[in-house]
């Protein structure tokens, strides 16, 4: 037990990275399409802070995933396998997506 509590907390790092990435990629993309379709003068420059601020969430996004994905094996002493590789990665990507699609549908609701 106190194994996997040890590679839990060596991978806590990279879920707060992913959880950060994934919020700040939501908040950016989601700020662009209510920046673009609720606002008739929308300013250049704050469109370009909603854009980067998605770009860098999802890229924080797929960093840390494919560090923890590296790290799960080495946490407990044995290599990661593809199989689990893959499915961690899938898994993070299906929450990210669920995630971001409420948030553009709470979005759309409360502007129309």
């Amino acid at each position: 037990m106190k194994d996997e509590i040890k590679s839990e907390v060596r991978q806590l790092p990279f879920m707060l990275g992913k959880v950060a990435g994934g919020l700040m990629a939501v908040i950016g993309f989601g700020g662009t399409v209510m920046a673009l379709t609720r606002q008739q003068h929308y300013s250049t420059s704050g469109l370009v802070v909603y854009v980067l601020t998605g770009i860098v969430g999802l890229a924080l996004f797929i960093l840390s995933s494919r560090l923890m994905a590296g790290d799960s094996g080495k946490a407990d002493g044995t290599e990661a396998t593809t199989k689990k590789k893959v499915k961690t990665s899938a898994l993070s990507w299906v929450i990210f997506l669920v995630i971001a699609a409420l948030f553009i549908a709470i979005i759309l609701i409360v502007a129309g």
